[in-house]
């Protein structure tokens, strides 16, 4: 009776109670949480003993909130209990033991344990291929996660393996839209985020190919593991058409379904022409985003706000597929900032995601808001573009021409600790694509300021000269 007393007043004490008198303040800190779970668990083990399935649920509460406190080997010690209780109540191969896996996998990044992490997605990946029972939105949001954890590995992990989790990334996330297409049928809006993920990572991979060194020996390989390379302008072409495929699937979507949106195949089509951009191709960019205006006012989207969604250029490519005009729009307004008080001037913004893939945003959705607000490590441009203009420079040693980037630039200020040289600073601003400004349809001469956030792992703190 005294046990059952004591489980019941922690579950009481840890309770939203404050809520009930609108209180706002949580009352126990997150060590006084910590030390209750330690006891809850204790007095579960006591009634139950050691493999009961019902320590599951206070075992995985309890690794949480170790995770939570970076005490990552106790964390793991608890996740490994977990998986043996799984495993005596259910068996080895059991569906049971794919959310303790993935907070092992999440508990390996956490403390940079990649080795083992790799590991563990490789049997979690083959649990979900070789294991699972159903096709379900389970089983789609699994794998969406674990191609996730794979592109945080592009950050994370040794360069080393980079071409391993690009491929890795990429192939399940193939997987899942699949099951999504089974499941919900080719023409549901919510294979939407999948395909436009998946577009994504192919423009990552693009970057990764042209900058060189073994990630880009990797992409060109015939077979993982192949002395067999191909050539690098075949993969690029190889990824422009597999780009252009997905956002074929994205126009199906819209335009085939049982109730047609003329808005959301209009937005498709401005996406199709970054798109082109993205892979230098001008004069049918161009054309591209003149048709999608056009299908714009015919959608009865309002003049204003069809110019309004082009009256500046735009980092591409985009965070998110936006369906609408007003959504995008809305997103746009969201991302212009300003600096320091009684500034009347407002920025792009643009947030780097990390040093070992520089001058792109992370392509993880829940990062894609970025720190594009954040007031420290970043640099300050005004720059000048000229419609979908042919710019070419040194890249990565190699002389490219590429198209829509900026034609001037200056560096107005910044907000870093031993910044590089101007030049680099110049170089990062120079590496970024843009949609460019229209009016009507037609391209236009633009300028602009753009606030530039460096990677987390670059340097930052200490100011120096707003304009």
């Amino acid at each position: 009776m005294k046990k059952r007393l004591t489980a019941a007043l922690l579950i009481f004490l840890a309770g939203p109670i404050g809520s009930v008198y609108g209180q706002s303040e949580p009352l126990l800190d997150s060590l006084d949480e910590l030390a209750l779970s330690r006891v809850f668990l204790n007095d579960q083990l006591n009634r139950f003993g050691s493999l009961d399935s019902r320590l599951l649920e206070p075992l995985e509460q309890l690794a949480d909130q170790l995770m939570l406190l970076n005490q990552f080997d106790e964390a793991h010690a608890l996740l490994d209990r977990a998986m043996q209780i799984a495993r005596v109540e259910d068996g080895l191969y059991t569906e049971t033991q794919r959310p303790l896996l993935e907070k092992k996998i999440e508990n390996f990044t956490n403390r940079g344990d990649w080795d083992s992490a790799r590991e563990s997605m490789e049997y979690l990946l083959w649990l979900y291929t070789k294991k699972s029972v159903s096709l379900d939105q389970v089983l789609i949001d699994g794998l969406l996660e674990l191609s996730r954890a794979h592109q945080r590995a592009l950050a994370e992990d040794d360069s080393f393996w980079q071409g391993y989790h690009f491929r890795q990334s990429s192939r399940i996330r193939w997987i899942a839209l699949g099951v999504a297409e089974t499941l919900w049928g080719k023409t549901d809006e919510r294979l939407v985020p999948i395909i436009y993920e998946q577009l994504r990572q192919y423009h990552l991979q693009t970057i990764a190919l042209w900058r060189g060194g073994s990630t880009s020996y990797s992409l060109r390989q015939v077979a993982p593991g192949s002395n067999i390379m191909r050539d690098r302008s075949d993969v690029n072409e190889s990824f422009y058409l597999t780009g252009m495929g997905l956002v074929d699937n994205l126009y199906s979507i819209y335009a085939e379904s049982e109730s047609r949106d003329p808005e959301a195949i209009a937005m498709t089509n401005v996406y199709l022409a970054d798109w082109h951009i993205l892979y230098s191709q001008p004069e049918v960019a161009a054309e591209t985003y003149r048709q999608a205006y056009q299908e714009m006012l015919a959608a009865g989207v309002d003049a204003t706000l069809a110019n309004e969604f082009f009256s500046q250029p735009m980092v591409i490519p985009d965070t998110e597929f936006y369906p609408s005009v007003e959504a995008a729009v809305a997103a746009q307004r969201n991302r212009m900032v300003t600096v320091g008080d009684g500034n009347p001037d407002t920025y792009l913004s643009f947030s780097e995601w990390s040093a070992a893939l520089p001058n792109v945003r992370s392509p993880i959705p829940s990062n894609a808001a970025d720190r594009e607000a954040a007031d420290s490590n970043f640099a300050l441009f005004s720059f000048s573009l000229a419609g979908v203009n042919k710019v070419s420079r040194w890249y990565s040693h190699r002389f490219s021409s590429t198209v829509s980037m900026i034609q001037q630039a200056e560096l107005l200020a910044h907000y870093l600790e031993s910044p590089p040289e101007e030049g680099q600073l110049l170089e990062k601003l120079n590496s970024l694509t843009f949609r460019p400004k229209l009016v009507d349809g037609g391209l236009q001469q633009a300028t602009g300021r753009l606030k530039y956030h460096l990677a987390n792992d670059a340097p930052s703190a200490s100011f120096s000269g707003l304009p």
